[in-house]
């Protein structure tokens, strides 16, 4: 009996994978699942179905029929749980709060499903395991007070080691550019400074606990990302970061299905120029016409970034195979600007990313020095060449604006065949269709 339910746990973790991954990618949220709502709906119609089939089977049918029927619903419920761990496809890490989530789920599971050993529908062990969606939610919203308790443990520590630090502390925000506006930055200030810099793209609050592990006391320069999926993430990152420097990179309809509109979008992102004390600084992108309007509501020190009506101007970008070129304007000061990647947003990025380094001391010769060894971040724009082939690796960059930007990009490059792929926009609410439709027409 022990070995039977502990078989029919296994298949139940095995289906539970895929769900459990979706609320991953969701920052644990449980709205997350919504996306995967036709898989919940196909898992309740299976699990109706092989009910259905047991009760007739528990009435009629002897010993070792039972026997072979429960053998041939536990094949057919795993076979199911295979079908949705390959159409759901979503990439996960088994990141220790992942790990709590599915062992909760397991001695839940086990809880629920011990006491039908007990009855004379024990042949149920095959199909419940099809249920384990279900039972990741419980088990999730079990788990809730004890996560929370978690992280507000770390946040507070991460709080108390940023008091103590020296270093200014710089927030990069914006629907698009973050990651690589950061990397070039940390790049450019590790010229003259002792930069710690947010690993990958972590910008939650646990990604500020991420990034705090790794300091030395040493540091000199503190740079964060801070992401936003909804209302009040940009102010609870600042209020544990308390940043005396703001970025924003650009404003694009991204997570609309939980902001709502662009509006909600632009107003979360001016939180951090609210939050930055008015003798600090903030930088906006100007080529974003957006940004621009948040530029304009700035009323303490800030610095924008544009072609025009600039405090640092952009000159027509020029593009090759092998990179951009371009000059960098303040006042009566210019300086050609050469990089190995290619392609407008790769030009604005660093332009934003010298602007912040020139502020801060940075000469602008080491500026110029760094622009010709520095590299694209992973993912985003990304040249990778096999053979005869070029790949532009965008995939990071996956939103209306960015999507535009790259495939305007494919001119640079010589060749008559150009190929496009890419997994579509999402999160994008009432817009996605659209949006995607239009993406399809470009």
């Amino acid at each position: 009996m022990i070995a039977v339910l502990i078989l029919s746990a296994c298949l139940g973790y095995f289906i539970a994978i895929p769900f459990a991954s979706i609320v991953q990618s969701g920052n644990y949220r449980l709205v997350a699942l919504l996306r995967a709502k036709r898989w919940l709906f196909a898992s309740l119609i299976y699990t109706v179905v092989a009910f259905a089939t047991v009760f007739p089977v528990v009435v009629f049918c002897g010993s070792i029929l039972k026997v072979i029927i429960g053998l041939l619903l536990f094949f057919a419920t795993g076979g199911f749980g295979y079908y949705l761990y390959r159409k759901t496809e979503i990439a996960f890490h088994f990141t220790r709060r992942l790990v709590r989530l599915l062992i909760a789920s397991l001695l839940l599971y086990l809880l629920i499903f011990f006491p039908l050993f007990f009855t004379s529908y024990r042949l149920l062990w095959a199909v419940t395991p099809a249920l384990m969606p279900g039972v990741l939610c419980i088990a999730k919203l079990v788990m809730d007070p004890f996560e929370k308790r978690n992280n507000a443990r770390y946040v507070d520590r991460a709080k108390r080691m940023l008091a103590e630090m020296k270093a200014k502390k710089i927030g990069i925000t914006g629907s698009y550019g973050k990651t690589t506006v950061k990397n070039d930055l940390d790049q450019l200030l590790s010229v003259k400074y002792d930069t710690l810099a947010s690993p990958a793209n972590y910008n939650t609050p646990l990604g500020v606990v991420k990034t705090l592990s790794a300091a030395t006391g040493r540091e000199e320069m503190l740079l964060l990302e801070m992401g936003a999926r909804r209302r009040g993430d940009i102010r609870e990152l600042c209020e544990i970061v308390k940043p005396e420097i703001g970025v924003i990179t650009g404003i694009a309809p991204q997570h609309l299905e939980t902001f709502g509109s662009e509006e909600a979008i632009m107003s979360e992102k001016n939180v951090l120029a609210e939050k930055v004390p008015s003798e600090g600084i903030v930088f906006y992108n100007l080529t974003d016409p957006k940004v621009r309007v948040l530029y304009e509501l700035r009323t303490g020190r800030k610095i924008g970034v544009g072609y025009q009506d600039a405090d640092y101007l952009i000159s027509p970008p020029k593009f090759s195979d092998s990179g951009s070129s371009f000059r960098l304007t303040k006042g009566m000061i210019s300086h050609e600007i050469t990089l190995t990647s290619v392609g407008i947003a790769s030009v604005v990025d660093f332009s934003l990313a010298a602007a912040v380094a020139l502020e801060l001391g940075v000469p602008w010769e080491s500026v110029c020095a760094v622009a010709r060894r520095i590299y694209p971040t992973s993912h985003r724009f990304e040249i990778v060449r096999k053979g005869d082939v070029t790949i532009i690796d965008d995939s990071y960059n996956i939103n209306p604006i960015g999507a535009k930007t790259a495939l305007e990009s494919l001119s640079y490059f010589s060749g008559k065949r150009k190929i496009v792929y890419t997994s579509g926009m999402v999160e994008l609410g009432e817009k996605e269709e659209s949006l995607n439709r239009v993406l399809g027409e470009q």
